[in-house]
């Protein structure tokens, strides 16, 4: 009986095989036809593909090639059918550039009600707004789009033009985006706009263009003499601008002109921000007193965050409570400021309260709480929600038609086309579905997936969704062989691709541990990695963890075995690394990691530590933080 049943359903599967194979056979032969405008042929084939996952695509392209003769209720009709399909929406936003060019408003708004993500198609709604009789939001429209640093979409142009002629746009409209043009750096659009302005306002175009081409003159000779409202506005925004690169010289003169020419409270504030910003940037303690003095009056979180990193830095653990209680109330909740407040208050001898902050701080699963249960000796919190189960693929293809195309483009090989449908089922399904369908693919082996889940639905707690064991022999081997941190490489490759293979960054790093072509080439020779062959093996996954883990164990044995530091040169590159080590002068390991001058690598830096402690826990390992080798290590 078992032996019959068993012949009956490797039957069935050969059947579900062979017609799954003759449906794309027939369904390349249709857009085959398609591509050779053999419309006879096409229509024959394409009779018989409705249960065909692909065939949307097919007659997506049929009415895209058409596009130019398509009527509204095609278009319609095509999104009633896919509604949960991205080509719907491709569709419906190709075909509403067409209404736009063809000034069809009616059928735009009909088609279309809400304000489009697209600032061109924005500008086509407000269009379709002033044509069919709503002219006081067409003209707040414009105004908004207008009033922007950079340049706009030339389909916008008629808007513009429609606003300005009903008497919409103003000179001051006109100078408040030149404004914004000029801290751009814009300039070719100040000219621009310049042109624009009436005989009476051209003075203070020309004012700011000069500013604009010799900042220098504000500080160099005579003051540079302001008439009117504008030349202020511009005098006070090229002063702010020109402290990013002559600080000291704009705190000697920015008073006088303050006086000479009068200049509002507001934009004086304007100007003191940016010199307190530059000086912190800078960690100079010229001006400190004038910094501390001037600073609650005119500073706002991100200063009052940048000067309380300064206390940090200088480990000046008295005066840092009193800056991070200038935050406001939620982010001194935040796990980063309880942990500071904790250090600074253990610092000063105040233990009962400096464990009070790390005992709250502990209770985050992320670097700062890792952190403070580590200093508190507290087990760390992991918070982990158990998984929901998974429906059977049958129920999943029926209540979400999307996943078959999902699993037909991964069984071609189209990972990228597989990614993007998955996508965009997510983002059209509630919470509870999400994490029902992270879980499927979870139970698929569709690791990348299941992370897209947890992240698009925000499922943090779910830890099996958003840190899966991927290629764990791989992994596994790489780390014996180089003696490095298993969890590390998972953290790492978590942080980097959220393991999916094909990652391409903007720069080109790429893979799953995502390698720059030339760093690939250099680490393939230097370990003898005979199976890297050409850029594109960095795809390949059992390459491309070859190369990620050799690269790491050379960043660590640069720095004395130590994680961080290897951790950070992985993201930022050793010779910067190196630069950041020689100026810090010597710091504790969480100041040196708090005042890493890159957001982006401190943050890197911050989550593969966090996530090496939860791929521990994963993968039944002894729970590590920080070990103390690198707690000794001289930052």
């Amino acid at each position: 009986m078992r032996s019959l049943l068993g012949v009956g359903l490797l039957l069935l599967g050969l059947s579900v095989s062979v017609q799954a194979s003759s449906l794309r056979e027939q369904y390349n032969q249709a857009e085959h036809a398609l591509k050779n405008k053999d419309e006879l042929r096409f229509a024959q084939l394409r009779k018989g593909l409705d249960s065909y996952p692909l065939t949307v695509y097919l007659d997506y392209q049929y009415l895209a090639d058409r596009l130019s003769s398509l009527s509204t209720s095609q278009v319609t009709n095509f999104m009633r059918k896919y509604p949960d399909s991205l080509l719907a929406d491709r569709l419906e936003g190709r075909y509403l550039y067409r209404l736009a060019r063809e000034q069809r408003w009616i059928e735009f708004l009909t088609l279309y009600p809400e304000l489009p993500n697209s600032i061109a198609l924005q500008c086509a709604h407000y269009r379709a707004k002033w044509a069919t009789g709503d002219k006081a939001m067409a003209m707040a429209g414009a105004k908004t789009l207008w009033l922007y640093g950079h340049s706009r979409p030339d389909s916008c142009d008629p808007l513009f033009s429609v606003w300005q002629k009903a008497g919409g746009r103003t000179d001051q409209d006109i100078w408040q985006r030149m404004l914004l043009a000029y801290q751009s750096g814009e300039e070719g659009l100040v000219k621009y706009l310049g042109r624009q302005l009436s005989a009476s306002a051209t003075p203070a175009a020309d004012f700011l263009q000069s500013l604009s081409k010799d900042p220098q003159q504000l500080i160099k000779g005579d003051l540079v003499k302001a008439q009117g409202q504008r030349q202020k506005e511009a005098l006070a925004q090229a002063l702010a601008k020109l402290a990013n690169t002559e600080h000291a010289k704009v705190m000697q003169i920015y008073p006088t002109y303050q006086r000479q020419a009068g200049l509002s409270q507001q934009q004086v504030t304007g100007i003191e921000q940016q010199l307190a910003r530059r000086l912190m940037y800078n960690r100079t303690r010229e001006y400190r007193s004038w910094l501390d003095s001037r600073l609650p009056a005119i500073g706002d979180e991100d200063l009052f965050e940048l000067r309380a990193r300064i206390a940090i830095w200088e480990q000046d653990w008295r005066s840092l409570p009193s800056w991070i209680d200038r935050l406001s109330a939620n982010a001194q909740q935040d796990s980063r400021w309880l942990y500071w407040r904790g250090r600074a208050l253990k610092a000063q001898n105040r233990h009962a309260d400096g464990d009070k902050a790390w005992q709250q701080a502990a209770q985050h699963r992320n670097y700062y709480g890792f952190l403070a249960a580590q200093q508190s000796k507290l087990s760390f919190s992991l918070q982990k929600k158990p998984l929901v189960s998974a429906p059977s693929l049958a129920q999943a293809r029926k209540q979400w038609p999307a996943l078959s195309r999902v699993e037909e483009w991964l069984a071609l090989g189209n990972k990228t086309a597989a990614r993007s449908e998955w996508y965009n089922q997510l983002g059209k399904v509630s919470a509870a579905d999400g994490l029902a369908l992270g879980s499927l693919a979870l139970k698929q082996g569709w690791y990348d997936k299941s992370i897209q889940a947890s992240i698009q639905i925000k499922a943090w707690d779910h830890l099996d969704l958003r840190f899966p064991v991927v290629y764990r022999d791989i992994f596994q081997r790489q780390a014996k062989h180089l003696r490095v941190s298993e969890a590390t490489l998972f953290a790492i490759a978590r942080q980097e691709s959220a393991f999916y293979e094909l990652a391409r960054s903007p720069v080109g790093a790429g893979g799953l541990m995502q390698l720059m072509p030339a760093t690939a080439r250099e680490t393939a020779k230097k370990f003898n990695i005979s199976d890297f062959k050409r850029d594109s093996d960095v795809y390949i996954p059992a390459i491309n963890v070859q190369l990620g883990s050799s690269y790491f164990k050379e960043m660590l044995d640069r720095y004395s075995n130590n994680r961080i530091a290897a951790i950070a040169a992985y993201n930022a590159g050793p010779h910067r690394i190196d630069r950041w080590l020689r100026n810090s002068g010597s710091r504790p390991l969480d100041v040196w990691v708090e005042n890493i001058p890159y957001r982006e690598t401190r943050g890197y830096v911050q989550n593969v530590l966090a996530f090496s402690v939860i791929y521990q826990d994963v993968l039944g390992q002894k729970q590590t933080f920080i070990t103390p080798s690198e707690l000794s290590y001289v930052y």
